[in-house]
């Protein structure tokens, strides 16, 4: 009931005569119920591991238009999460990060179409729709393809009224600036998360953009962003680290027997499977663990010919990332008119 008062409060949609939208616009939807894991901070808050989650979502494959629709959406590059994070170390300022609440359904259309949704009963009977009558989508929601382009949309012409600056470099960067080039803050968005610093210039922009679109978690100096995790100390330097998330990777079952062989060529399922340890340690790598880079390439580099060997390499590839995984990256004070950009 939680997540259909989210649809009526963003006016997502409203009741219409079912003969007033062709039938190819009126797609159907379904619940997704899931039990979403909390990230440790909120554990330590909560004493609960868990939390109940439901998301209706409309089967946007069914879209007539589908190939048509604009649906291009830009997520935040590493490299300007690294402007942030460096900025924010130099200037002194607190790390943050926030997340808006049903960002998806705060998309506007931006098409002339009617369209139309095939509520569950519980929208349904909280809108007290006849018989007749159905649900017309003013506005975006999860499962439309182009959900997030229309989110993305909405929130950079909400940055821009706020004054704020889309960097050339990256649509997903912003920063707000004076006139004279004085930098109050910047603010770094991956689909509904953001990752921010500034001053109390900044703050105010900040409040301003939360009465646009309510945030939902806002943590500040320790927190998960992206899988990552976050902290700042007393001194301004800012670590990250992905010690749970290595934790959390899974070795490679290989039968005793298979041991024995390390020259055999793997089996398709083995390869699947080295492949999808691979991609797990890459997204480590490339973050904040590049003391795995050179063993995991030549690894990918094997994929094709691999042997049950390259199963065990990958396993103690794992196992030494594991062993070593207080391993961070640090962001430290450097004076900003010291920084230097090199490509």
């Amino acid at each position: 009931m939680k997540e259909v008062d989210q649809w009526l409060d963003t006016g997502t949609v409203r009741a219409i005569t079912r003969n007033k939208i062709p039938e190819a616009n009126l797609l159907r939807s379904r619940w997704i119920l899931t039990w979403k894991e909390l990230d440790p901070q909120e554990v330590r808050e909560t004493k609960k591991s868990h939390k109940a989650k439901a998301r209706l979502v409309i089967l946007g494959y069914e879209d007539p238009n589908l190939t048509e629709i604009p649906r291009d959406s830009p997520t935040l590059q590493k490299e300007s999460r690294s402007l942030i994070l460096q900025y924010c170390a130099s200037q002194k300022w607190r790390i943050r990060s926030f997340d808006v609440k049903t960002a998806f359904l705060r998309g506007s259309r931006r098409d002339n179409r009617v369209l139309g949704v095939e509520p569950p009963i519980e929208l349904r009977q909280r809108m007290g729709l006849k018989d007749q009558e159905t649900c017309e989508l003013l506005k975006s929601a999860y499962g439309l393809v182009n959900a997030p382009y229309l989110w993305y949309q909405e929130l950079k012409e909400t940055l821009i009224n706020l004054k704020f600056q889309m960097s050339p470099l990256d649509p997903c960067l912003f920063t707000l600036a004076s006139a004279e080039g004085i930098v109050h803050g910047c603010v770094g968005i991956h689909v509904d998360d953001g990752l921010c610093c500034g001053d109390s210039i900044f703050d105010q922009a900040l409040i301003d953009l939360e009465k646009k679109f309510p945030f939902g978690a806002k943590k500040q100096d320790n927190f998960v962003f992206t899988g990552i995790q976050i902290s700042q100390d007393n001194s301004g330097n800012i670590h990250l680290d992905q010690k749970e998330y290595i934790n959390n990777i899974e070795a490679i079952h290989i039968d005793r027997e298979r041991r024995k062989t390390p020259e055999n060529q793997v089996t398709e399922k083995e390869k699947q499977n080295l492949r999808g340890l691979i991609g797990s340690l890459q997204y480590a790598a490339s973050n904040t663990r590049p003391d795995l880079s050179a063993r995991l390439s030549l690894l990918q580099a094997r994929i094709n010919c691999a042997q049950i060997k390259d199963l065990l390499e990958g396993n103690r590839l794992l196992g030494d990332a594991k062993k070593h995984n207080q391993v961070t990256i640090t962001y430290e004070d450097i004076p900003v008119s010291d920084v230097r950009f090199l490509t």
